[in-house]
């Protein structure tokens, strides 16, 4: 049976996975050239997104900074297994079983993650049974946002008419894709000058394998008199996904009942500010509030700093990472 047609009941509940990884090493040039081991970078995407979004750096970081790179699929993302619940605890937690079952829990590791792989980053970094030794958070903070950027918000609400059909595309007729297309760089919040998300949002519905199941077996097992395209990832079995990405959770609560994440940590944090969105706050203190040591650097850009300044906001990850 393909999973994206089954009731939410048969989604799993489950306090870990397996999270599926693409792997990158460093050339034996680029290795020569550092001095001693240095730790393993583990990449976090973010929401609707998977490994797939550092494909493009995974090879230039290995090299320039001599390391392995791992760059995961989440949990609901990618080709990692679907389960309740969708949290940032849990994530997180998702993360760490990686680091210690795929690295080694004292193996150095540092954290890159975009979005709301940022907080997962933060929040990993917040446990001490792992040894992250740098943090990169492009541009979410370590606090409850009150509101979602509007690249976001206008993506989802488009994603949304599709899988609801009150857009309808058909797969496989001619230029679907383009037409589809066309809707994401229709939205206003797509009309950047240095750059265009819509391909990332609108990638979930260009997939056409899950877990090894191709299209064809998939159409096999639509509900009759469905040709339209469904987006890869369960989107509605979680109706409050949002609410999820703008929330922090309570590490003095029942939330972190086992303890296993600190309130603060002095692990070297780098927050990657995108001045044109709304995700953080102007006040710096609210960042080193759990992380004393952390350092911010804005960029003049949406949220989206990777598609905006690929070039600066690759610099700027890897002078970090140098340091």
């Amino acid at each position: 049976m393909i999973r994206r047609y089954i009731s939410t009941k048969t989604i799993p509940t489950k306090p870990v996975v397996d999270l599926a990884f693409h792997h990158v090493m460093p050339s034996a040039s680029a290795v020569k050239g550092h001095l001693g081991p240095r730790p393993v970078l583990i990449n976090l995407h973010g929401i609707f997104g998977s490994s797939a979004m550092f494909r493009s750096i995974s090879k230039p970081l290995a090299n320039e900074l001599g390391v392995e790179v791992y760059s995961v699929d989440l949990r609901n993302h990618g080709d990692s297994p679907w389960a309740f619940p969708y949290d940032f605890m849990t994530h997180a937690k998702d993360v760490i079983h990686f680091i210690k079952t795929q690295v080694g829990a004292q193996t150095p590791v540092n954290l890159l993650g975009f979005s709301i792989g940022g907080k997962i980053g933060l929040l990993t970094t917040l446990c001490d049974q792992v040894n992250v030794t740098k943090c990169v958070s492009m541009d979410l903070p370590p606090y409850e946002t009150p509101q979602l950027d509007d690249v976001v918000l206008q993506n989802y609400a488009l994603i949304m008419k599709i899988i609801n059909r009150e857009i309808k595309i058909k797969r496989g007729t001619q230029n679907w894709k383009r037409m589809l297309l066309d809707h994401f760089k229709a939205l206003p919040a797509n009309q950047v000058n240095n750059g265009d998300p819509s391909l990332y949002f609108a990638n979930g519905f260009y997939r056409v394998k899950k877990n090894n199941v191709s299209y064809e077996e998939e159409k096999a097992h639509r509900p009759i008199g469905d040709p339209y395209i469904d987006y890869y990832l369960p989107l509605k079995q979680f109706p409050d996904l949002l609410d999820s990405v703008k929330a922090w959770p309570d590490l003095s609560g029942k939330e972190n009942s086992g303890g296993v994440f600190q309130t603060s940590t002095d692990r070297s944090v780098l927050f990657m500010r995108a001045l044109k969105s709304d995700f953080m706050k102007d006040d710096y203190s609210l960042l080193r509030k759990p992380f004393p040591n952390a350092k911010v650097h804005e960029f003049n850009t949406g949220h989206n700093m990777m598609v905006e300044e690929p070039e600066s906001t690759l610099q700027c990850i890897i002078d970090y990472l140098k340091e």
